[in-house]
């Protein structure tokens, strides 16, 4: 068997007896202890360290195996090459489901299941590919933004008009970010203005920390940050000159600092059980979802996702109430986020 090239491997138990209905490769199955079929589950993703979205994902992988009784391989991948490198042996090794949960996983994942389409079943985490026989997870990020920019509507004062971001990049892919987030401000105050700034990195807190004085010092009192590993930059600015701000895609409130009034959540831990249900359910296609609120995979920290941190003063139980409705709403398509306009054509 090929050695997999993984900074770290590791292997869960493989759990109880497999459960009954699944997806459709074509590989012989494992039987576990009392002679069932117990199937085998591969993930690859990125280093996880500290890395919560990836730590999430994880768990919610295992937590899924102890539901269906499946076993678990999860290689960890540090960069581009590995991650096919990690795809070509978890198909050697024989998984049932080879999972990609990162965006950096796409080009492995299409390869294998264009070269071995009936050896695996296929998944992409939060990317999307263009082959028939893989089955993309994608986010409503808009959803959770327009739930950011309802904050900051209500944790500014009432002449507070001009609001900024921070953000890694300006292509299309983050448009439905930044509309969600106007949209959720405007629902506050209409007449509202903005301030936008991109990186062009993963990993420049000093940049982002410089892009966020200089929009505090245009105006802007609440500064969302969607800068990757820049947001650290993007907080420190928040802590010295005491502007709110919020983070992405995992909880990055913090007792140590107060300005950090929420952050979206993208919730990889309860994706994958999704995923995972679906996969054992009766329910498994390989049409590509977009989940959001009503799946619980998207949302904003004190409002759908509870956290040990302290909440902001300025967040009022009233104002939660109202949040909480307007999660309701986004969810029922109540306020309906779902189509994502053209850049060019809104008006902010």
């Amino acid at each position: 068997m090929k050695k997999i090239a993984a900074i770290a491997l590791v292997l869960s138990m493989a759990m109880m007896t497999a459960c009954g209905g699944s997806g459709n490769t074509a590989n012989d199955q494992a039987s576990s202890g009392n002679g069932e079929e117990t199937k085998k589950v591969g993930l690859v993703c990125d280093v996880a360290g500290t890395q919560v979205f990836v730590l999430d994902m994880i768990d919610g992988l295992k937590a899924s195996a102890e539901k269906h009784g499946f076993e678990v391989v999860i290689a960890e991948c540090a960069d581009a090459a590995a991650y096919e490198d990690n795809c070509r042996a978890l198909v050697e090794e024989g998984v049932d489901l080879l999972i990609g949960g990162s965006w950096q996983a796409g080009d492995a994942i299409s390869k294998m299941a264009t070269e071995f389409p009936d050896r695996a079943d296929y998944a992409l985490i939060d990317s999307e590919v263009d082959v028939d026989n893989v089955k993309c997870i994608s986010f409503r990020e808009q959803e959770g933004a327009y739930l950011i920019g309802k904050i900051a509507g209500m944790v500014t004062d009432e002449e507070d008009q001009l609001f900024g971001a921070v953000h890694v990049s300006q292509g299309p892919s983050s448009f439905k970010w930044r509309w969600g987030y106007m949209e959720g401000v405007k629902s506050e105050k209409p007449d509202a203005e903005f301030v936008f700034n991109y990186v062009g990195s993963y990993n420049d807190p000093a940049k982002a920390k410089e892009y966020a004085i200089q929009q505090y010092e245009q105006g802007c009192q609440f500064i969302n940050s969607a800068a990757a590993g820049g947001d650290k930059g993007v907080f420190e600015a928040a802590l010295e000159k005491h502007f709110y701000t919020s983070g992405q895609d995992v909880d990055l409130t913090s007792p140590d600092n107060p300005w950090i009034v929420t952050s979206q959540i993208k919730d990889t831990y309860a994706t994958m059980n999704y995923l995972m249900d679906q996969y054992y359910g009766d329910s498994w296609n390989t049409e590509n979802e977009s989940l959001g609120i009503a799946e619980g995979a998207i949302g904003a920290v004190h409002v759908t996702h509870e956290t040990e941190n302290p909440r902001s003063d300025r967040l009022t139980d009233e104002d939660i109430e109202i949040l909480k409705d307007t999660a309701e709403k986004i969810a029922n398509k109540e306020i309906d986020l779902s189509v994502v306009p053209d850049e060019e054509s809104y008006v902010q």
